[in-house]
């Protein structure tokens, strides 16, 4: 766990000089401090299992955490070869995509969460995702285009994803739910800052550090959780 920890606070330093220099465009500069700081939160998780945690659900977590490492390299390539910068959106989009598959996968492994309080997870979910997508574009008038569908089934994942590591924290407890909680809470935090900027039109610095940070504070808060896998038995 020592190691995960030092890992968290390299990657934290990274981030600080990643924020110093992206604007924008982002740049080669900026695009090699976000790789290194993604790739700390990788190799938390890999040392987490080092140290013991089930390797079955912390192999799915690592995997998770490995897409997200992809989906930041794509999404700031987008800023950086501007020609495919669809294409770069997409890739990220899909990237994301399959880490929080791993992740929901990985929570059903570690906390055996029943089929009825699934089914009810799921059910709120829907009314969740049903209630933002209305919202952000009948109120808020976002312009999602051609990314509307990913868009839309990447928020049903990542709202899933927050609601069902709410049920575990309730039906099991235990530190590694809380940190999937707060992790999950923040990932849904960073989104809705990074929908602001990609399809509501928001733009500044402001926006650019807080959805890195509470981006890459859940990225390591999940990378941590993998720790305490031991603890729930």
């Amino acid at each position: 766990m020592a190691a995960s920890i030092i890992l968290t606070v390299l990657g934290a330093v990274f981030l600080t000089l990643f924020c110093l220099v992206r604007d924008e465009n982002s740049s080669v500069k900026a695009l090699l401090l976000k790789t290194l700081t993604s790739v700390c939160f990788v190799l938390a998780g890999l040392f987490g299992i080092s140290n013991g945690a089930a390797l079955p659900a912390g192999a799915l977590i690592v995997s998770g955490l490995l897409f997200g490492l992809i989906g930041d390299v794509l999404l700031d390539l987008k800023f950086i070869d501007k020609p495919n910068a669809d294409m770069y959106t997409y890739g990220g989009m899909g990237s994301f995509l399959v880490g929080h598959i791993f992740y929901i996968t990985a929570l059903f492994l570690v906390f055996d969460l029943t089929v009825g309080g699934s089914l009810i997870s799921a059910g709120i979910t829907l009314v969740l995702a049903a209630a933002v997508v209305v919202t952000t574009l009948k109120v808020m008038k976002y312009d999602y285009g051609k990314f509307l569908v990913p868009a839309a089934i990447y928020s049903v994942l990542l709202i899933f994803f927050t609601v069902l590591s709410v049920y575990a924290l309730i039906r099991v407890g235990g530190t590694a739910a809380v940190l999937f909680t707060i992790g999950s809470v923040l990932f849904l935090l960073s989104d809705v800052i990074l929908s602001m900027t990609y399809f509501g039109g928001k733009k500044g610095l402001v926006y650019l550090v807080t959805n890195h940070t509470t981006y890459y504070a859940a990225q390591f808060l999940i990378a941590l959780a993998v720790c305490f896998i031991p603890v729930l038995g």
